[in-house]
């Protein structure tokens, strides 16, 4: 009776332990099915053609990459048009501030050229009146020398040259009056050739003086011209792109004219 029951104790383990296994098996293979599970994409496998028969290509690969490629192609373009237009307005940039040193020089060199026309019409004005000076200090030299030859021909008279003689004691009056009459002559001579010598340098005077006061009155006009130009250019500063071009120009003065003096 014993024995009995311990066989069928036995056998009843046996069997736990063997269904077990097949349990846990089953409950495994339950949780694993819920699982969602993706299949893999099959991939499309290339047909070797034969030599002769037309091949059948797939472009599906090609049509998914073309939007790709064509949205890509259009970003590139869109940089491609920034960089030009920002080149563009660069461009635009140096032009503008090219044109603004050009008017800058060019104005520069307006004002040097005034300046360097004021400078000679000051040059010209003081020659000028240097040889006027001159030519009066001539013209007062010849008007004391014939005043002193009109002097010397009234004291060559024989009354005078008597008189003179009488105021001089001598034994030989005539060679008195002789003596004196001979230094009267000479100085005379004298004067003649300094008469001649001084209407000389008077005429060339008087040359160079007209030739300076032409000179001078051209430069005058030309200055007054370039003061007109500058003044009908524009009244106000010049301005490019909204930037002033002249704030460095400074109004030049007007030459005084220099009166011309007649010769006394």
């Amino acid at each position: 009776m014993k024995n009995s029951v311990v066989r069928a104790a036995l056998a009843l383990l046996a069997a736990v332990f063997l269904f077990l296994p097949v349990a846990q098996s089953q409950q495994r293979r339950k949780r694993t099915s819920r699982r969602v599970t993706h299949p893999a994409r099959p991939q499309p496998v290339e047909t070797p053609a034969l030599p002769g028969e037309p091949s059948v290509v797939s472009t599906a690969d090609e049509q998914q990459a073309s939007p790709r490629r064509t949205s890509g192609g259009a970003r590139q373009g869109t940089n491609v048009q920034a960089e030009n237009e920002q080149l563009r307005g660069t461009v635009k940039d140096l032009s503008s501030q090219v044109e603004k040193l050009n008017g800058e020089l060019n104005q520069m060199k307006t004002d040097q050229r005034a300046m360097y026309d004021l400078e000679r019409l000051t040059r010209a004005e003081q020659f000028a009146e240097g040889l006027r000076t001159q030519l009066r200090e001539v013209t007062d030299r010849e008007s004391q020398l014939q005043e002193r030859l009109s002097e010397i021909e009234y004291e060559l008279q024989p009354d005078a040259i008597q008189l003179r003689a009488a105021g001089i004691g001598s034994l030989n009056p005539s060679a008195v009056r002789d003596a004196i009459q001979k230094s009267l002559e000479r100085e005379r001579d004298r004067i003649h050739k300094q008469l001649d010598l001084l209407a000389g340098s008077r005429t060339h005077l008087e040359t160079a003086v007209a030739n300076a006061d032409a000179q001078v009155e051209r430069l005058r006009q030309r200055a007054e011209a370039a003061d007109q130009q500058q003044a009908n250019s524009g009244t106000g500063p010049e301005t490019t792109n909204g930037v002033n071009t002249n704030t460095n120009a400074t109004p030049q003065p007007s030459p005084t004219p220099t009166p011309a003096q007649p010769p006394e």
